[in-house]
C-alpha cells in the first residue's frame, strides 16, 4: 500500500512534534528518521501513549540517511506523502526530491528557506510528469503567509501587489543560527514580475500588530517572493519581520553592532543572545505562544485590502499545518509538479488549524497605492472587525 505518511525527521524537535500531532489527530504513520537511538525512543514513547488508550495506533519507526536516491526508494515503497522536517539542502535534499520523483511519492518539506524553495521548484517539470507534488513552505514561515496572501486576493480580485509582514515569538539555537546567517546574505523581492535584489533591513514599515505600531524590517531572505515567481497570484510581493532588539541593531547602519555583524564579529554570541540557549521550546511556549501575519494587498486602481492572522505558536502551527497538507494529500487533493501550501489547502490554512483567527482590517478612510506596490502601512491607523474563519 501506498496510502502511508512518513515524517522524516523524529530525531530532531520539529519532527517529533509533527509525529505527534499526526498520532494525536489519529494518523497511523510511519516515524522516519537518520539515528536509530532517536527514531526508536520516539516510536516507543507514541507507544506507550498508544497502549494508554490516546491517539493512534503505534507508528513505526524507520530509520535511513540521505544522499542516495536508489536507497532512500527502497525506504518508500508503501509510502504515499513523505513530511520532511528536517533543514536540508545539497545532496540530502536533492536525493530526497528525486526518490519521491521515482516512487510517485509526494513531498511536503517544512522549509520555506530561499534554496529549498528553488530547489523544489526546479523540479516542477519532472514531478509534474511523474504526478508528483513536490511542496515547500508547509510550515508557519511560509504557509501562514501564503494563506494571508491567497485570502487577500479573494477579498480583493486582481490585487497586483502584496506586502507581508510577520511577528513571532523566540527563536531556538539553530534557528537563531539560520537568521544571523541568512541576514548577512543579498535576497530578493519581486516587483512587477522581476526578482529585485535586496539587503537585509534596508527599509522599514511600521505595522499595528496588536496594541501599537512596530517596526518590520525587509526580510529578503524568506521564501515569498521566489515561490510567488513560480506560482504566485502577485507580480510584486515584499515581505518584513519583526526582529529580536539585538539582531535589528546588527542591521541599523552607523552603529558599533552593525559594524561588528559587517565584519562578521561576534556571529555565535548573537545566536546565542537570540535564542536565550534554548534548543527547543518549552511546554509554556508551546501552549500559549502566538504569532501574526499581517498582509497589504494592493490593486492597480488604487483600492487596498489589509487583513491580520494570528496563529499559536509558530512550531505547533507548522505541525498541524502539515499534517493537515498530508491528509489532504493522501485523499487524493495533491496536484503533480511543485505547488504552494494554498494550492493544496487552500482556507483550510485558516479554519481548520486549532487556535486560529483572521481579521480583515477596516480602515477609517479609504486609502490608496502607486499601481507599482508602494506600501502605506506606515501611514495607517487601523481599527480591526472581527470576521468568522
Amino acid at each position: 500500500m501506498t496510502s502511508r505518511i512518513l515524517v522524516y525527521g523524529v530525531d530532531g524537535f520539529m519532527g517529533a512534534l509533527t509525529s505527534h500531532a499526526a498520532w494525536r489527530a489519529g494518523l497511523s504513520h510511519i516515524a522516519g528518521g537518520r539515528a536509530i537511538a532517536g527514531v526508536a525512543q520516539h516510536a516507543a514513547a507514541l507507544a506507550k501513549e498508544a497502549g494508554a488508550g490516546k491517539g493512534a495506533g503505534p507508528a513505526e519507526p524507520r530509520t535511513f540517511t540521505l544522499g542516495n536516491a536508489e536507497r532512500i526508494a527502497g525506504q518508500l515503497d508503501d509510502v504515499g506523502v513523505v513530511v520532511n522536517c528536517e533543514s536540508l539542502e545539497g545532496d540530502d535534499l536533492r536525493s530526497l526530491v528525486v526518490a519521491c520523483i521515482a516512487t510517485g511519492t509526494h513531498l511536503i518539506d517544512l522549509s520555506a528557506d530561499r534554496a529549498c524553495v528553488a530547489a523544489l521548484a526546479a523540479f516542477d517539470e519532472a514531478a509534474g510528469k511523474a504526478k508528483t507534488m513536490l511542496m515547500a513552505g508547509a510550515g508557519f514561515d511560509f504557509a501562514a503567509t501564503d494563506a494571508v496572501a491567497v485570502r487577500l486576493a479573494q477579498i480583493l480580485p486582481g490585487a497586483r501587489a502584496v506586502t507581508l509582514a510577520v511577528k513571532r515569538g523566540p527563536r531556538t539555537m539553530t534557528e537563531a543560527a539560520w537568521l544571523v546567517a541568512a541576514m548577512r546574505e543579498e535576497g530578493e523581492t519581486l516587483k512587477n514580475g522581476q526578482f529585485v535584489a535586496a539587503r537585509a533591513g534596508e527599509r522599514t514599515i511600521e505595522i499595528a500588530f496588536d496594541e501599537g505600531p512596530e517596526k518590520a524590517w525587509l526580510a529578503p531572505w524568506r521564501g515569498e517572493a521566489m515561490a510567488a515567481r513560480h506560482r504566485g497570484i502577485y507580480s510584486t510581493l515584499e515581505t518584513y519581520e519583526v526582529l529580536p532588539e539585538k539582531a535589528a541593531r546588527a542591521l541599523e547602519e552607523g552603529t558599533m553592532a552593525h559594524r561588528f555583524f559587517k565584519r562578521g564579529w561576534g556571529l555565535k554570541r548573537l545566536e546565542r543572545k537570540l535564542a536565550r540557549g534554548k534548543v527547543a521550546p518549552g511546554k509554556a511556549e508551546l501552549r500559549d505562544g502566538r504569532a501574526v501575519v499581517w498582509g497589504e494587498a494592493r490593486h492597480p486602481d488604487g483600492r487596498i485590502r489589509r487583513a491580520r492572522l494570528e496563529t499559536p505558536e509558530t512550531h505547533v502551527y507548522s505541525a498541524e499545518a502539515a499534517v493537515l497538507l498530508a491528509r489532504m494529500a493522501l485523499d487524493g487533493a495533491a496536484k503533480p509538479g511543485y505547488q504552494l501550501p494554498s494550492a493544496l489547502a487552500g482556507a483550510a490554512l485558516v479554519e481548520d488549524i486549532p487556535g486560529v483567527t483572521w481579521r480583515e482590517i477596516v480602515e477609517r478612510a479609504e486609502e490608496t497605492a502607486d499601481e507599482d506596490g508602494r506600501s502605506v502601512a506606515d501611514a495607517v491607523s487601523p481599527q480591526e472587525a472581527p470576521e468568522s474563519a
